[in-house]
This record gives C-alpha cells, structure tokens and sequence, in this order.
C-alpha cells in the first residue's frame, strides 16, 4: 500500500510551464522535475502522439528498466483532470467541480475550499471524506448533512456542530451515538428555549468558545462506546468503513465492494485484490491504484480506465483501451506494448514471451518499484497515512522534496495568535495578509471566498497552515490496521482499528447496538 500511495500526488501543487504550450500552469510536478509535462488542454489535445514514444521490447534488459525510460520520455498531465473544470485551477484530481479551491480527489464539487475526497457538495471548506453535503467545515467522514461544523461520522444531520456517529440529528451538540434526536447537548434533552440559551452561553462565535466547546466534547466522547469497526449494511467483511460491502476481507473505506480483499478507498468494484482507490464498475483488478469506470482485467496499473480491459504494467491508459502492456499515456488503442502497435496476432505471440521474462525477474504482478514514481515520498499520499521523516525514507529508497520556503507578496506578515477572536472583527484587509502558522510558522493567505464562507458560518478564521489542518483531520480517522482486542462489555474476542492502548470504550457490534438503541 505505501508503494502504491507512493505513486500518488494529491495536494503538493507548483507553478511551471507547459512543455509544448508553453503558458504557466498549476502541476504537480514541481519545476526541478526533468520530466515533460503538459497542461490538462494540451495533454487531451490530438497535438501530440504518445504512440510516438513506442519501443520494442528488450529481453536483455528488465521491465522495470525499459518501463522507466518510457516513463521518463512520454509526457506527463500536469494536473489528473478533464478539460473544463470551471474556476477550479489550484484543484487536482478532480471531476466536475466549480469555483473550488484546493480540494482534491472528488467528484461533483461547488463553492468548495480546502478538503480532499468528496461526492457532490456544496459550500464546504476543510473537510476529508464528504458526500452530498451542503454548509460543511472541519468535517471528516460526513454523508447527506447540512450545516453542520466540526463533526464526525454522521448522517443525515443538520444545523449542529460537534457531533461524533450521530445519525438524523438536528439542532445538537457536543452529541455521541444519537439517532433522530434533536435539541440535544452532550446527548441532554433541553427544550427549544433552552438549548438555544446554552448555545449562546458557549459564544461559538469566538475563538475561545469553540476551543472549551471542543474540549469538552472530546472529553464526553471518550465515556461514550465506540463500535469496534464502522462497518454498515455489509456481510462477512473484515476492515473498517465499508459501507454496503459483501465478502469484504482487510479492507477500508470502500462501499459497494465485493469478493475482495486488501482493497482501500474503492467503490462499486468486484473481485479485486491490493487496489487502492476508484472502481465504478471495476471488475478483476490486482495490485493496482486508482483503476476504474469498468476496467476489467487491470494488474499492476496506475490510473488505467474508462472502459479499459485487459491492461497490464501500465499507466494513464484510458477511454476503452484493451490488450495493453507496459505502455503509458494510450486512449483508443489496442494490442500495444511499450506504446508500440502491433497485430493481434504479433501481440498473441509475443506477450508469452514477456510473461516468462517477467516472471524469471519476479516483477510479474508487481506494481511499479518506489524508484520509478515522479514524485518525492514528502509529496504522495503515502506520507499521509506511513509518514516517514527525510532519513527514513531515504533509507528506504524514497527520495525527498526539501521546498525552498517562499515569502509572499503581502503587505505584512502577522502571527496567527493575533488574529481577532471573532470573524466580525476581520477586516478586509486581511486578504493582504499572511498569517504564521501556530505550528510551522509558514505563512499562508486568506482567500476571498475563504473569508466569504467563514462570515457566512460565523466562524473565526483558521490560525494554522493547510497542510498542519489536513493532517489534524487524517488524525481523526483510524489508521487501515486491525488489532485484536476484547469487547468491554461483553469481554468476547473482537478485530478492530482501535488499539488495545487507546482510551476509547470499544464494544463488539452487538453491545454497541443494544447500548444506543
């Protein structure tokens, strides 16, 4: 899994130059990279050929040799998207979004600002993990909710905020394992007069009020069970939030999957092992990542689908390519290998031949080696959920991204702690400034429709970097391990991702189930 997340880039953005347009672009390539890269118009355009870079295959050499080389050569997407995203150019790796700013791997996203892997919402900033959601901030995990700050695992809840595995909520707060309650704090009854009288009393409006407000949740919530896995609606699984999942083994965060195992972040997909992200309609994929949109029979790739079937050992090949190995950057071919055309018949021949070689090296199956991704192990994913500090990834083969720290070109510089405690007390002006993270001391700016958002949520403006806020975020969520450990209710044996050192109260699903209905 870490070699795979390796190959993933998500949020590490640079400004550089299209290789063959040659206008400034956002990539994620930074500037030092050698590589060609290409803008998301001239990478779909028909003004290049990536048949072009077409070799013959060498039985004297390794695979992963000649895979390199290809790779080095053929021209990169400078960020993973279609044409056409509306007024979302610092965004990557998604579809279908409008006026967003710094989201990432979603789908159906407007008016949207810093957050990664959503479906279809609206006005959210600093999220992980959302789907139809409208009027979200510092949520992870959220689905069909509105209005709603600072909460986790929820469904179908509203117009609360701390709020942790609530379901049909409305009007909570500070609430646990509630399910279609409303008026409720730290899972109290109060009538509507009352709560809204408590509320004002906490002044969440203030900086110093969400910070007792989030104190004292997490301390209710730590006397509150906790399901062992956050598993729904599925049968003979193992993991955790897999949603509508059958047959499911050491898996995380997928919905729809089945007859799979060791999978993550894969939805509607069947008989796959060791994939890691996409599926919709994928079927039979091995050791893959971000593979999809009915691909069948897909091994050892890397963004290959959209109808593509039988594709081996290859990257970025989509839009019903079929018969393909060892090639990069192909739409609409067929029976190709290391971007070189051949018959089907030259084909049929000639990949028994590279199977033997394959296999004799012990690289058949196997996703490409951590030496051939584009990007430093600081810059992928894979920091996110291994994280490694620049000695140990070097020692394990990564390479590392040291960023020169650039200073912005702002008025001033104002540390974050003297920020106002109120958004009614932010000028204008402060989109001139840059903020010192409380944490790194890197500077980072405002945006105006950042700004917009936190006076429309009445909330107080961030004081910490992007970045610090992202990983605050992953840290809410259990790593993709499972221990054993015993219910604490009914004391039976039970797998789950928390571990037996943590404080939380765990119970099995059955106790957590009798316990809160």
């Amino acid at each position: 899994m870490r070699r795979r997340a390796s190959f993933r880039n998500e949020r590490s953005l640079y400004v550089r130059t299209c290789n063959l347009c040659k206008k400034s672009i956002v990539s994620i390539f930074s500037p030092d990279k050698t590589y060609p890269v290409y803008c998301i118009d001239c990478w779909w355009s028909d003004r290049w050929d990536s048949m072009q870079y077409g070799r013959a295959f060498d039985f004297n050499s390794s695979f992963s040799e000649q895979w390199g080389k290809l790779f080095d050569a053929v021209p990169k997407l400078g960020l993973f998207q279609l044409p056409g995203e509306v007024n979302s150019a610092y965004t990557q790796d998604n579809t279908g979004v409008k006026n967003c700013y710094m989201t990432f791997d979603g789908e159906g996203g407007e008016d949207s600002y810093y957050g990664e892997t959503f479906i279809k919402i609206k006005d959210c900033c600093d999220f992980l993990g959302l789907q139809q959601t409208e009027l979200a901030y510092e949520c992870v995990q959220c689905q069909d909710c509105y209005s709603i700050t600072f909460s986790r695992f929820c469904r179908n809840c509203s117009d609360s905020a701390f709020l942790l595995d609530c379901q049909a909520c409305k009007h909570c707060l500070g609430c646990a394992n509630l399910s279609q309650k409303e008026l409720c704090i730290f899972n109290v009854q109060y009538t509507k007069e009352e709560y809204e009288k408590k509320v004002l009393s906490y002044e969440l409006h203030t900086r110093k009020g969400l910070a007792q407000l989030r104190s004292e949740a997490e301390r209710f919530f730590l006397t509150q069970p906790r399901k062992a896995c956050r598993n729904m609606m599925s049968e003979n699984v193992s993991g955790d939030d897999l949603i509508q999942c059958k047959n499911v083994l050491d898996s995380f965060d997928c919905i729809g999957l089945s007859d799979s195992r060791y999978c993550t972040h894969t939805y509607g997909a069947s008989d796959c092992q060791d994939v890691d992200g996409w599926g919709n309609g994928l079927t039979v994929a091995y050791d893959s990542s971000y593979v999809g949109g009915g691909a069948q029979n897909v091994a050892a790739c890397f963004y290959v689908g959209m109808g593509a079937s039988n594709v081996y050992h290859s990257a970025f090949c989509i839009q019903n390519v079929a018969n393909i190995f060892g090639s990069i950057a192909l739409m609409h071919k067929e029976y190709c290998i290391l971007n070189k055309q051949y018959t089907k018949e030259e084909y049929e021949t000639l990949t028994p031949r590279i199977l033997e070689h394959l296999q004799k090296s012990g690289e058949l199956g196997q996703f490409f080696g951590t030496e051939l991704s584009a990007y430093a192990y600081n810059e992928s994913v894979a920091q996110d959920y291994f994280p490694l500090n620049e000695k140990q990834a070097k020692e394990l083969g990564f390479t590392w991204y040291s960023a020169v720290k650039e200073i912005p070109a702002v008025k001033k510089i104002i540390d974050a702690s003297a920020l106002p405690e109120s958004i009614d007390d932010v000028p204008d002006d402060v989109l001139n400034w840059a903020i010192r993270c409380r944490v790194t001391e890197r500077p980072f700016r405002i945006q105006n429709a950042e700004l917009n958002f936190c006076r429309k949520m009445h909330i107080p403006i961030p004081q910490y970097h992007f970045d610090v806020r992202h990983a605050a975020r992953l840290s809410l969520r259990n790593p993709r391990q499972i221990w054993q450990r015993q219910c604490q209710k009914c004391e039976r044996q039970i797998d789950t991702t928390y571990a037996p050192e943590r404080p939380e109260i765990i119970y099995c699903e059955e106790c957590y189930l009798k316990d809160i209905y």
